[in-house]
This record gives structure tokens, C-alpha cells and sequence, in this order.
């Protein structure tokens, strides 16, 4: 067996191979420094692993403890090794990880304990494991599928990032093994990241692309690929309904992950294959990375366990999408798929207007969805598309920068000059209803004058015009003009105030001869004193008193 241990260097920032018969020792008799990716080179040059004879730098990867959707808690990796056994075909990726908590004084260790994580890669045996793994259930169509997860994905808290060096040395030997099996070295995609291409060189090493769609689609699919296949480019294509032309058959040996690409540009309505290609350097996809999407046997499109829900647009799960599917007839629901109906007017709008490829390009960066502002401007267009209210200047905008933070300032600017636009209207209406209501003079009932009288407390006095009521508003600083000045003409209520040494102290509103509002300055509640008075003053004249708050 040969045996290699790693240990991250604080001077230069990296793993490194460490000879040194110390780092082999039990990992509890070791010092432990934690070590993460936001210090800066000065504070982690000043520590340099094994500078003691027993100490270990621990790196823990911490850019994402203020997300709201990560845990507080995260992995350090103090140590890895490697074990290569050559007569069984097997390597076995050790790493020691300590958990790390985020605090006020920066990254700290959770507990003195460690975990042991491992990666049994047996490539004599087509078979992978990885300890700890996690089964999770996810829902599609109504139906549930288990899928297994373990610390090769990328996006759970438990997860720590194989380093490239030891994932270089794993496949020098896997690709050994290859050359004994099969006589040559089979050709590595080097967009597949360094955990997934162990696991997926072993199980599939002629076809390592493959491996995403094993992921992506489940058992049925997996138990149709072989060990043997050069290329399982046709059987993915009969999976996924795509065409097998050569220009796709060669972008899928680059990138095994456009063809998942391809399929969801048929779902939402893009069928030219010339088109396809602007796509195939996309990485994310809806704010997502491509990994973390999942096909069910009904061929509906899903987000796996460790997908981004913010950015997500497109389907009937959006408020705004959903309100505008609600009100539409049952033959136009029939033309669109309702996971993807955003996409799809989008798309049959864009092909209405330009040119197909610049339409693309439009289209690819939109798909990214990857700021919040892109996602706002898809929503506003949606909204003033649905509604008929695009105008030149948004669509001139999404021509010259597409769904972008340009288009989407030059849409918030057209917002706010509409609400300004609305403000003046509003201002302009209220200043015209103000010199109506205040040349208004109120007819009293004999009845209605009876009432006012002087009082110990004060004087209760009845507003006998508009220009009266807003005089009384202002003192108020309430809304007794605007809300009370018509009802007071139509003689749905009449407003009394009680005056007491010149200034006004309760509002009172009285109708059928009920007092339904009693309130003081800004509609705060009476004090004690001044309520028991409009109470006695009420039972004077026959006035229940009834407020509704």
C-alpha cells in the first residue's frame, strides 16, 4: 500500500505533500490553527503548518456564513491522505475535519473532537462510497424519489472541497488502472469538478460526462449504462428526446452537461439547433448551478436538495405568473407548459421581434438569472408585457443590454417617473377637492345648533362649513376634511369639537344619534377627564355614546 499525507500551508496558501514522519501521528496530539478563505496572506504567512513539529493549520472554506440559507456551523479540513492499494484497483481519500463556528471573534472551533470523512473509490470493482452520505426524498409529479448525497456534492454544510492536488494523485492512479483495463488512457472533460470525477471516472472511465446524467436522472437511466460505452451520447438523447447530430455529439464530449442544456431549450420553445450553441457556455442555469437539477421519469425539469429558491422565475410558482394563469382560458393554458411559461411567452415574444441569434443571446443571459435585478426586470417585463404596457424605450433597452442591470435601472427609473407622474395627479386632485370642499356651507337643523354649549370643561361647537372643517383638520392633524366634509353635506354625520381655552381637544363624530368617533390631536384616545365631558355632554342632548374605537 502506498500512503501520502497533505496538510495545508499557511505561507502559501495551499495543500502540499508532507513527508515528515510527525503528520502521521494520531490527529488529537496535534495543535490546530484555523486557517479560512477570507484572511488575508499577512495573517496566514505568520502561520506555517508543522513550524512547532505538532501543528496543523485546519482550512475551512467560510465565504458563505452570512447566508440565510447556511448553516452556522461549517468544516475545517486539518489533514488528508491518501491510500492506494494496486493489486485490488482501490484508493481510499481520507480527510480529518473539525467543525468551526462563526463568532464575534471570528472563526472558531465548535468542539476539540474530529470527524473522519472517506472516499473508498474501488475501481476494480466499478463501485465508489462515501462516508458521511445522506439520503434525502424529493417530490416530483406527485411522486417521491430518494436520492443519495454524500461529501462529493458541492452545497451541503457538511461538504469539504477535495484539493486539486490530491485529486491529481488519485488520478494518476485511476488513470493507471484505466491503462491496464482497456490499453489506453481514456481523455478527462476538464470542466467536471475534482470530487465528481473521481467518483464518476471510476464508475464510467470511457465516459466520465455520463456520470452527470446517472445524477440527473436516477436508477432508470443508470441501469442502462454500461462500463464499456466509449459514448453514451445516443442513449441519453433517446432518454432525453434530443436529436443525435454530430456538431451536439462533439459540444457533449467538452461539455457532458449540454445536453441537459439543450433539453430544457426544447421545453421552453427554442427548436433550431443552430441556436443551441450560444447556450453551451452557460454554468448556471436559473440561478442555479447545473448539478443541482434533477429529471423524473415524467420529464419534468426539478431543483435537487441544495438548489437557490431566489432566483428562481419562470413557472406558475411565481405570484405574478400564477395570477395571470389563473384568469386565462383553458385553450391558451393548452399551448404552455406551466413549469415554463414565463420562458415561453418570452421566447415567442423575443423571436417575434429580432433576429434569432441576437434573440439568443438576449435569452442565454436572462437564463443566468444570477442578481436579483435580473430577475426583477423578467418580472417587470412579464408584467407590462401581459398587460400591454411595453414601450419603446424597454424594448429598445432589452435589445442594446438584454435582462441586465442596465435594462433593469432604465426600467426603475420609467417606475418612478411613472409614481411621480401619479404624485403630481394625486396633489393636483386634492389641491381642486380642497377649494371645492372649502367654499362649502353645511345646512344645520335647529337640532343640530342646540348642541353647541359652554360647559365647565369647555365649549362643544359644531363645524358649520368646509373651510371650518379644515381649520379643525389642521389642528387635529387629522383627516376629518378629506374623508368628512361630503358626508357632512349629504348629512350621513355631523362633526362637533370641544374647544377648551381656544383649542380644540376632542372630535366627535355623531350619526342617527349615536357618538361613533370621539378622538383627540393625531386620533389619539380622550384623556379621562375630557371623555367623561363629551359623555355628560351626549346624555344632555340624547346622544348614545357608541365609539368604534
Amino acid at each position: 500500500m502506498e500512503q501520502v499525507y497533505y496538510i495545508f500551508d499557511g505561507k502559501s496558501r495551499q495543500w502540499i505533500e508532507c513527508l515528515d514522519p510527525w503528520v502521521q501521528e494520531d490527529i488529537e496530539e496535534f495543535g490546530i490553527t484555523i486557517i479560512t478563505d477570507q484572511m488575508s496572506n499577512g495573517s496566514t504567512g505568520e502561520n506555517k503548518a508543522g513550524k512547532s513539529g505538532k501543528s496543523l493549520l485546519a482550512y475551512a472554506d467560510v465565504q458563505d456564513f452570512s447566508n440565510r440559507y447556511s448553516c452556522i456551523y461549517k468544516k475545517a479540513a486539518g489533514r488528508w491522505r491518501i491510500q492506494l492499494y494496486k493489486p485490488q484497483k482501490t484508493a481510499i481519500v481520507l480527510v480529518d475535519v473539525f467543525t468551526v463556528m462563526a463568532s464575534r471573534e471570528g472563526v472558531q472551533l465548535h468542539t476539540r473532537g474530529s470527524k473522519q470523512y472517506s472516499l473508498r473509490l474501488d475501481y476494480g470493482k466499478w463501485q465508489y462510497s462515501a462516508i458521511p452520505s445522506k439520503s434525502d426524498q424529493v417530490e416530483s409529479g406527485g411522486s417521491f424519489f430518494n436520492y443519495k448525497y454524500d461529501w462529493t456534492d458541492e452545497g451541503f454544510d457538511f461538504s469539504v472541497e477535495i484539493p486539486r492536488i490530491v485529486v491529481d494523485r488519485v488520478m494518476t492512479f485511476l488513470k493507471e488502472c484505466s491503462q491496464e483495463e482497456f490499453g489506453f488512457t481514456p481523455s478527462v472533460p476538464g470542466n467536471i469538478p475534482g470530487a465528481r470525477l473521481l467518483k464518476y471516472f471510476t464508475l464510467y472511465p470511457l465516459d466520465a460526462n455520463v456520470g452527470w446524467y446517472v445524477d440527473m436522472l436516477g436508477y432508470d437511466f443508470a441501469r442502462q449504462v454500461t462500463r464499456s460505452n466509449d459514448t453514451n451520447f445516443s442513449l441519453i438523447c433517446d432518454y432525453l428526446k434530443l436529436p443525435k447530430s454530430k456538431g451536439l455529439q462533439r459540444a457533449y464530449r467538452e461539455n457532458g452537461r449540454v445536453l441537459l442544456l439543450c433539453f430544457f431549450l426544447m421545453k421552453i420553445g427554442i427548436q433550431d439547433q443552430n441556436l443551441w450553441p450560444v447556450f453551451f457556455d452557460l454554468q448556471v442555469l436559473m440561478g442555479n448551478g447545473l448539478e443541482k437539477y434533477g429529471i423524473d421519469r415524467s420529464g419534468n425539469l426539478y431543483r435537487r436538495q441544495g438548489s437557490t429558491l431566489w432566483y428562481w422565475w419562470g413557472g406558475i410558482d411565481v405570484y405574478q405568473i400564477n395570477y395571470w394563469w389563473q384568469e386565462q382560458s383553458e385553450e391558451i393554458k393548452q399551448e404552455y407548459d406551466p413549469r415554463y411559461v414565463g420562458w415561453q411567452l418570452l421566447v415567442k415574444w423575443l423571436f417575434e421581434k429580432w433576429e434569432p441569434h441576437r434573440c439568443a443571446e438576449i435569452l442565454r443571459d436572462a437564463l443566468k438569472c444570477d442578481s436579483y435585478q435580473v430577475v426583477d426586470c423578467l418580472r417587470m417585463w412579464f408584467q407590462s408585457y401581459t398587460k400591454d404596457e411595453l414601450n419603446r424605450e424597454f424594448i429598445q433597452g432589452i435589445y442594446r443590454t438584454g435582462f441586465s442591470e442596465e435594462t433593469h435601472n432604465l426600467w426603475m427609473a420609467e417606475v418612478r417617473r411613472q409614481q411621480a407622474a401619479l404624485n403630481e395627479e394625486y396633489r393636483r386632485s386634492k389641491e381642486a377637492k380642497k377649494k371645492d370642499y372649502m367654499n362649502i356651507e353645511f345646512v344645520l337643523t335647529k337640532g343640530d345648533l342646540l348642541k353647541e354649549e359652554d360647559t365647565p370643561q369647555g365649549r362643544f361647537k359644531v363645524a358649520r362649513s368646509g373651510r371650518e372643517l379644515f381649520e379643525l383638520s389642521e389642528k387635529f392633524h387629522n383627516c376629518v376634511f378629506y374623508l368628512y366634509t361630503e358626508k357632512m353635506q349629504r348629512r350621513d354625520c355631523i362633526i362637533y369639537y370641544l374647544e377648551k381655552e381656544g383649542a380644540p381637544v376632542a372630535c366627535i363624530e355623531v350619526a342617527k344619534g349615536i357618538i361613533t368617533q370621539a378622538l383627540g390631536d393625531h386620533n389619539h384616545i380622550l384623556t379621562s377627564e375630557i371623555k367623561d365631558a363629551v359623555i355628560d355632554w351626549g346624555i344632555r342632548h340624547n346622544l348614545e355614546f357608541k365609539p368604534d374605537r
